[in-house]
């Protein structure tokens, strides 16, 4: 059975052009195609898609859009069309900061356009306007089969990294509220020594707590323990 889809583009050609190429493959479905942001929570409440293809000027407009997409249709797929290059989106990703301190919420906020706030929200892929037609297919089935389209400067850790998890059992009953604290000197980026002489505790402690924070959440080293309390909005 083909895979449903709502196109929510605003440039006429752009969407006209989508149109076309995913009305041409026989495993999708268009079943509307809309140009005004009003239009695109009714659309999805109507129709229900498998697919919404969403203009990224839409989500930049409107930051609540996609969750309420998603509050009526929590299973649909959102691909987002960016003005940008695969190249320009790269550079945009070097800007957010090193990897080490990855990502930052601000500094992904001050880029505006991006496929980083894009995937923050939940869209399950990101391709600029610019794509040919077989790769905006490519990507609509990736996506429709469960995997996640991020362009070259994009690696699938960091876009799962952005994303927001899935609901769990609250982390923080697992962690005291003393580990909360040293968790939350780690993301500001601060050394084991800045971290005992911050909270008046020997650097040994610190790394004892440091040690058994990593052991409770099941990660491997500070990298992924700072990556985890981001995601998991602990600092």
């Amino acid at each position: 059975m083909p895979a449903s889809v709502v196109i929510a583009l605003a440039e006429p050609f752009v969407r006209i052009g989508v149109d076309v190429t995913v009305r041409g493959a026989e495993d999708f479905d268009v079943v509307r195609a809309v140009e005004e942001a009003a239009d695109i929570v009714p659309a999805v409440r109507e129709f229900e898609p498998d697919v919404l293809i969403l203009d990224s000027h839409f989500q930049q407009a409107d930051e609540r859009l996609m969750r309420n997409v998603l509050d009526v249709k929590p299973d649909c797929n959102v691909l987002v069309l960016v003005d940008h290059t695969d190249e320009q989106c790269t550079v945009r990703r070097l800007l957010a900061g090193p990897p080490e301190r990855w990502p930052d919420r601000d500094a992904i906020d001050s880029l505006r356009e991006c496929c980083l706030l894009a995937f923050r929200e939940s869209a399950r892929g990101c391709v600029p306007k610019a794509s040919t037609p077989d790769r905006l297919l490519h990507a609509l089935r990736t996506i429709v089969d469960g995997g996640v389209w991020a362009g070259p400067g994009l690696s699938q850790y960091l876009v799962e990294m952005v994303r927001p998890s899935e609901p769990q059992p609250e982390p923080t009953h697992r962690l005291t509220r003393r580990e909360l604290d040293v968790i939350g000197l780690l993301v500001e980026g601060l050394s084991n020594r800045e971290i005992a002489e911050r909270l008046g505790l020997s650097e040994q402690t610190v790394k004892n707590h440091i040690a058994r924070i990593m052991a409770k959440v099941e990660v491997r080293n500070r990298v992924e323990l700072v990556l985890y309390a981001v995601r998991e909005r602990l600092a």
